[in-house]
C-alpha cells in the first residue's frame, strides 16, 4: 500500500496540538500526538435557510453573477396557472427588499448580471405569449433596451450587463441550440450548443460560460455539460442526475447545480471542478424546480420555485471550512421569582435580572444571577421598581429609571458589584420602559415613556453622572438595546416599531429596519452582530447591514428581559397568561472551523 509521503511528496506533520485552523491549513494532514489521531481540515458543504422572498414565485430569473450576499431576482409566476409578476427583490445576505418593478411582467426569462446592473431577456407573458423584450436594471429602475432577435423563453444565461450570453431555450420551432452575445447594446449570434435544450441553466462569464442540464423534449431530462470559450461550445463530462428547470451558480471551473425536475422534483446538489461532477453531501431543504440561483461555487443562494406549489423559501449553499450552527432556542433554568417588566444584563452563562413586576406584589427589587444552568437569589435593589433600564455585566451591572410605588417616573440609578447595589448619579429625565446599552461606567439610557408620550431622549452615564446625548430619530419605548456607549443599537420598540438605529457616541442614524415589529422585545450583542427577540416569539439576527428571521422562542411572551450576544443570547421572564419564570437560551448563527479526525478501516 502506498504511503502518504510517496503520494503527496511530504510527510505527515507530527504535532502536539492542532495548528491554527484557517484557509492556509485547508487540505493539510497532521498527527496530533496528544489525542493520538490523524487529522485534516476539509471543506464542509451545507445549506442554510435564510429570509423568504416577499413575493413567492416560480419561473423567476436572477442576476447570476451577484455574490451570495448581494443578490437580485425578478419576474416569474406568483400564482398558478397564469399570474405573472413584475416584482424585483434585492437580497442583502439575510433578507429581501423590494426593488423597482419590471416594465413587463413575465416568466421564464433569461437573467444575468448583478444587483445594480442586471438584465432580463425574453420570457413568457401568459396573456400574450413568448416575448423578445429585454430590460436593464440600474439598482433602482428597469429600462427597455434592444430586443432579442425573436421571441424566446427558458434559455440559460451567463455574464454581466455589458458582456452577457443567452443560449438554448424555445420556441418557435424545435428546441434551440442558438447562442446570443450581448455587449450592453446589441445582440450577436455566436456558436451553437451541441445539444439543444430548454429550461437549462448557466453560469460564468461571457467568454468562459457553462451550460448545464435542461430538457431535450418531454419527458427527457439532460445531464449534459457544455463549456463556452467565447466562440464555440465543447462538451464536458455529464453530471450524475439529469434534470431540467434547475439552478446553477459559480464559474466554469467551480460551479454548483441544485434542484430541478427529473421529471420528479429533486433536492440534490452537485459540484463541478472544471472537469468532473461530484454529488454534494448537502441537499436543499426544499426540493424545487423553476427557481433562481446566484453566487459562487463556495457561497451561493437559491430562491423561489415550484414545489409543485409556489415557494418563497431562500437557501444559502456554503462549501468551505466553516461549519454553521442552525439557530435554535433551548430551555434553561427557571427564575426563582416569576416576573415581567424587569431588566437584564450580562451574558448567557453569567446573566443578571433585576426588578420587575411579580404576581404576589407590584414592583419588586428581586435580583437573580444565572450561571448557565440555574438562577440564584442575590441582594435586592435598593429601590423596588419595574419597567427600568439595564446595562453592564453580572459583576458590574447598572439599573436606571423605571417606576416604583408612589413614583411613576424614576430618575434613580443603582450600581451592582456582584454582591450588592449602591446609589449612582440620578438621570436628568425621569422615565420608564427605557432601553439600555453599554457598561456600568459607560452606559446609555435610550428612549422611554413619560406618562404622556414616547421619547427620543438619550442620556450617557460616565460612572458617576448622566449627560445628554443625541436624540433618537424615532420616539420609542420598550427598546431592545445592544452594543457599547459609542457604538450602540436601538432595536424595535413601541409603538409597534421595526425602527433600528445606530449610535456613534454623538448621534443616532437610521439603519435597515427589522422585519417584524412588536410591542416589546429584548436582545443583546454588538452594533454589528446582534439578536432581538420580541413578544410574539420571533427572533431576528443583525449582521451590521441587514436582518434575518431565525428560530422562534418556545414560549411567546411580552415584557420579557434579555441579555447576551448574537451567537449566545438569553431570554427570561415576561408575560403570557400571567408572569413567567421561563428562561430560554439562544444559539445563533456562528461559523466555526473544526478539524476532522481521519480513521482507517
Amino acid at each position: 500500500m502506498a504511503e502518504y509521503e510517496s503520494i503527496h511528496g511530504t510527510r505527515v506533520r507530527y504535532l502536539t496540538s492542532d495548528p491554527t485552523l484557517d484557509s492556509t491549513t485547508e487540505g493539510q494532514v497532521w498527527y496530533n500526538s496528544t489525542t493520538g489521531t490523524n487529522k485534516t481540515l476539509v471543506q464542509i458543504k451545507a445549506t442554510l435557510s435564510s429570509g423568504s422572498l416577499s413575493t413567492a414565485r416560480a419561473g423567476l430569473a436572477a442576476g447570476g453573477s451577484s455574490p451570495q450576499t448581494v443578490g437580485i431576482v425578478f419576474g416569474g409566476t406568483s400564482a398558478y396557472p397564469n399570474t405573472d409578476t413584475n416584482a424585483t427583490e434585492e437580497y442583502n445576505g439575510f433578507n429581501w427588499a423590494n426593488g423597482g418593478n419590471l416594465n413587463l411582467a413575465r416568466t421564464y426569462m433569461a437573467g444575468f448580471g448583478t444587483q445594480t446592473a442586471a438584465v432580463g431577456a425574453g420570457g413568457y407573458d401568459h396573456g400574450n405569449g413568448d416575448k423578445s423584450e429585454v430590460e436593464e436594471y440600474n439598482g433602482s429602475t428597469w429600462s427597455e433596451v434592444t430586443d432579442l432577435p425573436g421571441n424566446q423563453r427558458s434559455q440559460g444565461a451567463a455574464g454581466t450587463q455589458t458582456a452577457g450570453l443567452v443560449f438554448g431555450g424555445d420556441p418557435p420551432g424545435p428546441i434551440r441550440t442558438q447562442s446570443l452575445e450581448y455587449d450592453g447594446t446589441n445582440w450577436t449570434s455566436s456558436g451553437t450548443l451541441n445539444t439543444g435544450r430548454k429550461y437549462l441553466a448557466g453560469c460564468g462569464i461571457q467568454t468562459l460560460a457553462l451550460a448545464v442540464g435542461g430538457s431535450t423534449g418531454d419527458p427527457a431530462r439532460s445531464a449534459a455539460t457544455e463549456e463556452y470559450n467565447g466562440s464555440s461550445w465543447t462538451s464536458g463530462n455529464s453530471f450524475t442526475e439529469g434534470r431540467s428547470a434547475l439552478a446553477c451558480f459559480g464559474v466554469q471551473t467551480h460551479a454548483v447545480i441544485a434542484g430541478g425536475a427529473d421529471p420528479g422534483i429533486v433536492s440534490s446538489i452537485e459540484e463541478y471542478d472544471g472537469t468532473n461532477w461530484t454529488t454534494s453531501p448537502a441537499t436543499l431543504a426544499t426540493a424545487r424546480r423553476y427557481f433562481a440561483g446566484f453566487g459562487s461555487g463556495t457561497a451561493g443562494a437559491v430562491a423561489g420555485g415550484g414545489t409543485p406549489g409556489i415557494t418563497a423559501a431562500t437557501e444559502e449553499y456554503n462549501s468551505n471550512i466553516n461549519a454553521f450552527t442552525t439557530p435554535s432556542w433551548a430551555s434553561g433554568g427557571n427564575l426563582n421569582t416569576a416576573r415581567l417588566r424587569g431588566a437584564g444584563a450580562g451574558t448567557q452563562t453569567a446573566g443578571l435580572m433585576f426588578g420587575g413586576t411579580s404576581p404576589s406584589t407590584n414592583e419588586t427589587g428581586d435580583t437573580e444571577e444565572y450561571n448557565g444552568s440555574s438562577w440564584s437569589e442575590q441582594n435586592n435593589l435598593g429601590e423596588v421598581r419595574a419597567r427600568l433600564g439595564g446595562a453592564g455585566t453580572q459583576t458590574a451591572g447598572l439599573a436606571f429609571g423605571g417606576s416604583s410605588p408612589g413614583v411613576s417616573l424614576e430618575v434613580d440609578t443603582e450600581e451592582y458589584n456582584g454582591t450588592s447595589w449602591s446609589e449612582g448619579g440620578d438621570m436628568s429625565t425621569g422615565r420608564y420602559d427605557v432601553g439600555g446599552a453599554g457598561t456600568q461606567t459607560a452606559a446609555l439610557a435610550i428612549g422611554g415613556f413619560n406618562n404622556t408620550a414616547s421619547l427620543t431622549t438619550t442620556e450617557e452615564y460616565g460612572g458617576t453622572s448622566w449627560t445628554s446625548g443625541g436624540a433618537l430619530n424615532t420616539a420609542r419605548r420598550l427598546i431592545a438595546g445592544a452594543g457599547i456607549q459609542t457604538a450602540a443599537l436601538a432595536m424595535g420598540g413601541t409603538p409597534t416599531s421595526t425602527a433600528n438605529e445606530g449610535y456613534n457616541g454623538t448621534a443616532w442614524t437610521n439603519l435597515t429596519s427589522k422585519n417584524t415589529g412588536a410591542p416589546s422585545g429584548a436582545g443583546g450583542g454588538t452594533q454589528t452582530s446582534a439578536v432581538c427577540f420580541i413578544s410574539n416569539g420571533n427572533t431576528e439576527e443583525w449582521n451590521g447591514t441587514g436582518w434575518t428571521n431565525n428560530a422562534t422562542m418556545a414560549t411567546a411572551r411580552s415584557y420579557l428581559s434579555g441579555c447576551g450576544t448574537q451567537p449566545a443570547g438569553l431570554g427570561f421572564g415576561g408575560y403570557a397568561s400571567g408572569a413567567k419564570n421561563n428562561t430560554e437560551e439562544y444559539t445563533g448563527t456562528d461559523p466555526t472551523v473544526t478539524a476532522s479526525t481521519l480513521t482507517t478501516s
